[in-house]
């Protein structure tokens, strides 16, 4: 679903210019940029920075071009706007110290510290080329090869890249569990129940590990509520490591949803569901 709603500004360029002109589909592109701004804010309840990125490069270029008919302006935009993206992605990696590529992957895949960089700086470099080459397509060919490339081009050649990238990294992904719990729908805190299998210990420390690997959290407190909870399903007879509750605030919240925020903690710690531990309460602060 996202994919499609990120393409749609893009298809109606295309067939605005095969029907019309540059100038128009220029127009075209602005107004389905903004109308897509108002739909994420509207579903989500949260735009994505680069979200904001993409809307401002093309009002001011798209508007640009509009302004003295000077169609150089739009076609600068990709190249803009895929530098933009490689300039967040180093300054994630060189100063912030972090993988931006991490934070939005992280909860789906388990890859080694040492291959997020290179992930990272690999999507840095490649949008970085991407750019010089919309450059290059836009200054040595007519304008509607300029847009096939820019619609079809770079949209293939980035599905290339991607499958390129899946197949290098196969010997190093490991899924991330995924586990239902029949309360994720619940506001919180967020009791999340599944029946023990096995008698692993769990404790606070091993719960407090996974969330800081996972989360970066800025604020976190794993109490163990098991004892509490004696005589009630799930517990067992030394009277801990089935009941837990988690205080917990993160940058990676930001935005989201309280079911959203409670999935990722859920996701972080799901592994252990299987392993003794009975019922999660989660307060995000």
């Amino acid at each position: 679903m996202k994919a499609l709603v990120d393409l749609v500004p893009v298809l109606l360029f295309f067939a605005a210019f095969k029907l019309f002109d540059i100038y128009t589909a220029t127009a075209v592109a602005i107004v389905t940029t903004v109308l897509q701004i108002i739909y994420l804010k509207h579903r989500d309840g949260k735009v994505a920075p680069m979200q904001w990125v993409t809307l401002g490069i093309i009002v001011v270029f798209g508007g640009a071009t509009l302004l003295t008919h000077d169609e150089t302006f739009i076609k600068w935009k990709p190249t803009l706007l895929y530098w933009a993206f490689a300039s967040a992605l180093g300054v994630g990696q060189f100063i912030l110290k972090k993988s931006p590529i991490k934070v939005v992957m992280g909860a789906q895949l388990k890859l080694p510290e040492p291959v997020w960089g290179q992930v990272n700086f690999s999507w840095m470099l490649f949008f970085t080329v991407l750019g010089c080459l919309n450059l290059w397509v836009a200054n040595h060919f007519d304008t509607a090869d300029w847009v096939s490339f820019k619609v079809f081009g770079c949209t293939a050649l980035t599905l290339v890249f991607v499958v390129i990238q899946a197949l290098l990294l196969a010997k190093h992904m490991q899924p991330a569990d995924t586990t239902t719990a029949e309360n994720a729908m619940h506001s919180p805190p967020l009791e999340i129940e599944t029946h023990a299998e096995t008698e692993t210990a769990i404790t606070s420390e091993r719960i407090s590990a996974l969330l800081q690997a996972r989360l970066n959290p800025t604020q976190l407190e794993v109490i163990d509520e098991s004892a509490s909870h004696a005589g009630h399903v799930g517990a067992n007879e030394t009277g801990s490591g089935t009941h837990f509750r988690v205080k917990i605030a993160s940058p990676l919240f930001t935005g989201l949803r309280p079911v959203a925020q409670h999935r990722l903690v859920y996701d972080a710690i799901g592994s252990l569901m299987t392993q003794g531990l009975h019922a999660l309460a989660i307060e995000v602060l």
